[in-house]
């Protein structure tokens, strides 16, 4: 061979042997050189033979472990339903049973099941019962009148059919307040408030809009509707019963005859166990003011009248209690100066008037001071 002529190198594609198995070219000693010399082959002091089988080995290995892990990765993907588990006949292996106990415990302590902490209960959710005024029923619950937010006292199971159970009676009851108050579906419609005298349609004093409101036509006997009702506050808005009782000076007989003032009840805001609130209309309450006291001049001469008289009786009696405070000083005073001894005169200075027409007068001897109301 030349020296300009290059070594040809054995074709390992062309290289088989008799089994048609593609033939690996034997290592070189250099090859051997560096498996011997790498730093992370354990076995340097093998023969050659020996190290070559342990890499082999050891590469084998690692590859059944890579196929192992791929299988388990594909094994868990395909994990069945527990109704399919079932019907499966295959018997499955260790690790796809502990895959499936492992993915269950991750899912039920993420899942809704899970214990979680108790919701914060606001201040509506709170319910304060009085124990020492409630029954024991011997069954672990409250009776109906000893829990007033029950479905079951709302409710008037005294009429109750027998053959009837709690929810169509509920759902009876439901149907006669709707009924008996005209919401929801029992509600009129626009065509059936018609005029009784005219037959034709009835409709709003300012506007004239057809959508009044039913309830004020019923109770009030007033054609309005919600607009109006909310931009003239000065005619339509409503009054209580002791607005109506202070402002317009009128008494409870003229405020409990629906004929002559007819009101609106509703449920007391203040607390649910009071008397229901009772509510005029504004310019209705005016108009039985003006007829009853001639005009809106005299009802003012009427009030501010009954107002100073109120404040003469207020001044009257802050006097009387104050005669009596004196009194019972001096008697204190003299009791104190020995019953009967020498009896001390007071020498009164300038009066120092203060504040709300009050004065205080100071002895120029013995330095009591008394207060005094300056007129």
């Amino acid at each position: 061979m030349s020296s300009s002529e290059r070594p040809s190198t054995r074709s390992v594609s062309a290289a088989t042997n008799s089994a048609g198995n593609v033939e690996r070219a034997p290592l070189t000693p250099e090859t051997k050189r560096r498996i011997v010399n790498s730093s992370s082959f354990p076995y340097k002091d093998y023969p050659t033979n020996k190290l070559i089988q342990e890499t082999n080995r050891l590469k084998a290995k690692a590859i059944r472990e890579a196929h192992l892990a791929a299988e388990k990765v594909q094994a868990q993907s395909t994990i069945t339903s527990p109704k399919t588990r079932a019907t499966t006949s295959q018997k499955r292996t260790y690790s796809q049973i502990s895959s499936v106990r492992e993915s269950d415990n991750v899912s039920s302590s993420a899942g809704p099941s899970a214990i979680q902490p108790a919701r914060k209960f606001q201040r509506k959710d709170f319910i304060e019962f009085d124990f020492s005024k409630i029954r024991d029923t011997k069954g672990g619950f409250l009776s109906t009148e000893d829990d007033p937010h029950s479905t079951l006292s709302a409710l008037n199971l005294q009429d109750k059919p027998k053959g009837m159970s709690l929810e169509e009676w509920s759902r009876h009851q439901l149907r006669i307040k709707l009924q008996k108050e005209k919401t929801g579906v029992y509600e009129p419609g626009i065509s059936a408030l018609k005029d009784a005298t005219t037959g034709g349609q009835q409709k709003c004093y300012d506007c004239g809009s057809l959508e009044i409101d039913w309830k004020w036509l019923e109770v009030f006997k007033c054609r309005v509707c919600n607009k109006c009702k909310e931009s003239v506050p000065e005619k339509y808005s409503l009054l209580t019963k002791t607005e109506a009782r202070e402002d317009y000076l009128l008494t409870d007989p003229e405020l409990r005859d629906t004929d002559l003032l007819p009101h609106l009840e509703k449920p007391n805001p203040h607390k649910s166990t009071w008397n229901n609130m009772m509510l005029y209309l504004r310019y209705q309450v005016e108009a039985h003011a003006v007829k009853k006291w001639d005009g809106l001049e005299n009802l003012d001469k009427e009030f501010e009248k009954r107002g100073a008289e109120k404040k003469r009786r207020k001044d009257e009696k802050f006097r009387t209690k104050l005669r009596d405070l004196k009194k019972k000083t001096r008697v204190e005073s003299w009791k104190k100066g020995g019953m009967g001894g020498v009896r001390h005169e007071h020498v009164w200075g300038v009066l120092v008037e203060g504040e709300e027409g009050m004065g205080t007068r100071t002895c120029e001897e013995c330095g009591l001071e008394v207060e005094e109301m300056v007129f």
